[in-house]
Protein backbone atom coordinates (compact mmCIF):
# COMPACT_ATOMS: atom_id res chain seq x y z
CA UNK A 1 0.00 0.00 0.00
CA UNK A 2 2.93 2.35 0.63
CA UNK A 3 4.09 1.90 -2.97
CA UNK A 4 0.61 2.71 -4.28
CA UNK A 5 0.48 5.96 -2.31
CA UNK A 6 4.02 6.85 -3.45
CA UNK A 7 3.08 6.25 -7.10
CA UNK A 8 -0.12 8.28 -6.74
CA UNK A 9 1.98 11.28 -5.71
CA UNK A 10 4.11 10.88 -8.88
CA UNK A 11 1.08 11.10 -11.19
CA UNK A 12 0.84 14.27 -13.24
CA UNK A 13 -2.32 14.50 -15.40
CA UNK A 14 -0.52 16.95 -17.74
CA UNK A 15 2.36 14.53 -18.40
CA UNK A 16 2.35 12.08 -21.34
CA UNK A 17 3.53 9.42 -18.88
CA UNK A 18 1.38 7.57 -16.38
CA UNK A 19 3.92 8.23 -13.63
CA UNK A 20 6.69 10.76 -13.38
CA UNK A 21 7.84 13.43 -15.80
CA UNK A 22 9.74 13.54 -19.07
CA UNK A 23 13.28 14.58 -18.23
CA UNK A 24 15.63 16.65 -20.38
CA UNK A 25 17.19 14.51 -23.10
CA UNK A 26 14.39 11.91 -23.03
CA UNK A 27 12.09 11.35 -25.97
CA UNK A 28 8.47 10.19 -25.82
CA UNK A 29 7.41 8.29 -28.92
CA UNK A 30 3.97 6.98 -29.78
CA UNK A 31 4.14 3.48 -31.23
CA UNK A 32 1.55 1.29 -32.90
CA UNK A 33 1.08 -1.94 -30.99
CA UNK A 34 -1.39 -4.53 -32.33
CA UNK A 35 -4.23 -5.50 -30.02
CA UNK A 36 -4.22 -9.14 -29.07
CA UNK A 37 -7.67 -8.85 -27.51
CA UNK A 38 -9.34 -8.75 -30.93
CA UNK A 39 -7.63 -11.96 -32.05
CA UNK A 40 -8.48 -14.06 -28.99
CA UNK A 41 -10.82 -16.96 -29.52
CA UNK A 42 -14.14 -16.76 -27.74
CA UNK A 43 -16.08 -19.58 -26.18
CA UNK A 44 -19.67 -19.68 -27.34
Amino acid sequence: MKLVKKNQKLHNPDSPLILGEVKEGETVMEVTEPSYIDTQQKLI
